[in-house]
């Protein structure tokens, strides 16, 4: 009877067992399934697609591990609870199969994407090096030039400078020499104005005294030759009567 009765519950166990193990199968098996239908070895071949697996993995992942887990509190109510969950974990392992393979490819797929392109970088870097190598000579040939240029320019400019101060030197001593000049020279006027304006009246003084004697001489000539004018008009007079008295005296003494 105790057998009949133990025989009874290995069987509901099994069958309960069992039952989880569909219920697993059903949903997470069949997406993982699907995944390595849609994924087939060495069919990731971008990284694109790389990328979409790597997504639908992680949800298939994600959804086996809810049912895992779904699975287990199932199991915690069923009397053979470690064949229970030996099988729950197993579906689990089988699903994880196919999630594992398409995400090792879909990783290995970016890994060479990756190497590749940084091989492309090193290359091109490579080859920007080697150009810089070959055009630094040229380059540092011309920044040379190019100082030596602003270097000259500079000295060029410092020369022009004291050349500019050099001639603003001398015209500022030009223009104070010839201040000085002028100034030593109105300095020298100035002593010298009063004895010119002195000989100026002296001499206009004697302009003056030299007219008024000069008119004073005229004025002497012109009473001589007045007077002389005179004295010969009365000698003239005289003669005139000197004369007709004579021919008055003639005309008496001739014969009628």
């Amino acid at each position: 009877m105790r057998l009949r009765m133990m025989l009874q519950a290995c069987l509901l166990a099994c069958w309960f067992a069992s039952g989880a193990k569909a219920a697993t199968t059903v949903g997470a098996q069949q997406m993982a399934q699907q995944l390595a239908q849609k994924y087939p070895p060495g069919s990731i071949a971008t990284v694109e697609q790389a990328e979409r697996a790597l997504a639908e993995a992680t949800a298939v992942h994600e959804q086996l591990q809810s049912e895992l887990d779904a699975q287990r509190h199932r199991c915690e109510n069923v009397f053979l609870v470690t064949h229970c969950m030996d099988e729950a974990r197993s579906a689990q392992r089988q699903g994880e199969r196919a999630v594992r393979r398409v995400t090792l490819e879909a990783h290995d797929l970016r890994r060479r994407v990756d190497a590749r392109a940084h091989t492309d970088s090193r290359a091109v870097d490579l080859r920007h090096q080697a150009e810089e190598d070959r055009l630094r000579p040229e380059r540092e040939q011309q920044a040379l030039k190019a100082t030596q240029a602003r270097e000259q320019d500079a000295v060029a400019r410092q020369e022009d400078e004291r050349k500019d101060q050099e001639a603003a030197r001398k015209a500022q001593a030009a223009s104070e020499q010839r201040i000085k000049t002028q100034q030593a020279s109105e300095a020298q006027k100035a002593q010298q104005r009063p004895a010119q304006e002195s000989a100026a009246e002296q001499a206009y003084r004697k302009k003056q005294a030299d007219a008024a004697e000069y008119a004073r001489g005229k004025a002497e000539d012109k009473k001589v030759n007045v007077e002389k004018r005179a004295e010969r008009q009365s000698e003239r007079e005289a003669r005139n009567r000197e004369d007709a008295a004579r021919q008055a005296g003639g005309a008496k003494t001739a014969p009628p």
